[in-house]
């Protein structure tokens, strides 16, 4: 496209501060001004950290298409209905491919890192439970909710396969691995780089544990699968695993090891028996990632108060473990023993061949019984 033509669909009906700028520094400024805003403070439902980049998407096709990669890099789906939009969302771009329309964009080479947990459904948007003569009445929208999410998960299903940073909770992972375990049985072409057989991307998965998923005594997330499925096409190939705590029931745990009251390997045992470790046959590493929370004793360094009800700032500590190194003998693996040296902010500590901390040099907003992970994953500070 020429600049003449640039020019005549930027050009302004009226005066605008922009008429005198240079066509480049204005797209430069949309560009920079669609950065999504994951780090505010205001709450998501105040300030939707897309709304600049929804807004501007509006301005021209130019400036649309310029902020677009930019837009989708990072997709948080962090309710129900925000899954289906983005399903719906994915079905207009093939509808705009089909007419070889300009409003086509290939929404699956641009997308890096995804979102996908409807814990706000539960934590902030909980509907009220219908009283038990009206049961069957909400059952029969329970089953239609969960048939709308395998139709979503189905239209998504080339996208997420694509993305290279995936962070998901139990539900919406079971119905993933099942999705690509249907398509891999069948041969379906999941229409991933243009090849017909599977081709996921996936560098690393993150899960996204919630306390009522969690086996009470053991911490452990129950099985994925169901009985009749032994292995996964979706986790077998994927190197990386990171867990992000429930903040609400591990808090607790993950402060002990945190300050080397406790041995990992106390906590981390049962999570290394399930199924979804079990299928990983790629794994590398398995990364656990919570607060960094002083000791309980150390009472002016922060309000534990605070922490479990209107949230503090606090840095995040990344426990990395060599899945590789644990599977040679499981029985024998260098986890070290209790009082070992606490990870100071912004240091990466070494404590065996196969054990790692890391605690980030930022901090970034944690409300202990609010599910509030989505911010820090979103800005990077959960990666290795």
């Amino acid at each position: 496209m020429s600049y003449v033509s640039i020019l005549s669909i930027m050009e302004p009906d009226i005066d605008s501060p922009f008429s005198d700028l240079p066509i480049e520094i204005i797209l430069t400024i949309c560009k920079d001004a669609a950065q999504p805003t994951f780090s505010q403070r205001e709450k998501y439902d105040i300030k939707n950290p897309y709304s600049t980049a929804l807004s501007l998407c509006l301005v021209s096709r130019l400036v649309r298409r310029i902020i677009l990669p930019d837009f989708l890099h990072t997709i948080l789906l962090r309710r129900h209905h925000s899954l289906k939009k983005f399903a719906n969302a994915l079905l207009m771009q093939k509808a705009y491919a089909e007419k070889e329309s300009d409003l086509f964009f290939d929404y699956t080479s641009a997308i890096q890192r995804m979102w996908m947990s409807n814990a706000f459904d539960y934590f902030v948007y909980a509907e009220p439970r219908p009283p038990s003569n009206n049961r069957f009445t909400f059952y029969k929208r329970l089953c239609s909710k969960m048939n709308e999410l395998r139709r979503n998960i189905s239209v998504l299903l080339p996208v997420i396969l694509a993305v290279p940073e995936l962070a998901v909770d139990r539900e919406h992972l079971i119905y993933i691995m099942k999705s690509v375990q249907d398509a891999w049985s069948s041969r379906t072409d999941l229409n991933v780089g243009g090849h017909a057989s599977f081709a996921g991307k996936t560098k690393n998965l993150t899960i996204i544990r919630r306390g009522d998923d969690l086996d009470t005594w053991t911490g452990r997330i129950p099985d994925v699968f169901s009985d009749e499925i032994k292995e996964s096409v979706f986790l077998a190939p994927i190197p990386h695993l990171t867990h992000l705590i429930d903040l609400a029931e591990e808090s607790n745990t993950f402060r002990g090891i945190s300050h080397g009251v406790h041995s990992p390997g106390d906590s981390l045992f049962f999570w290394m028996k399930d199924t979804t470790w079990a299928c990983m046959k790629s794994l590398e590493t398995l990364s656990v990632v919570y607060p960094h929370l002083p000791p309980l004793h150390n009472l002016k360094s922060i309000s534990y108060a605070a922490y479990a009800t209107r949230g503090i700032d606090l840095h995040v500590e990344r426990l990395t473990v060599s899945a590789a190194l644990y599977k040679q003998d499981p029985d024998s693996f260098p986890w070290g023993p209790p009082w070992f040296p606490v990870t100071d902010p912004g240091n990466k500590r070494i404590q065996s061949d196969g054990v790692s901390f890391e605690v980030t040099h930022d901090k970034t907003y944690f409300s202990q019984f609010f599910c509030s992970w989505d911010k820090a994953w979103a800005c990077g500070l959960t990666d290795g």
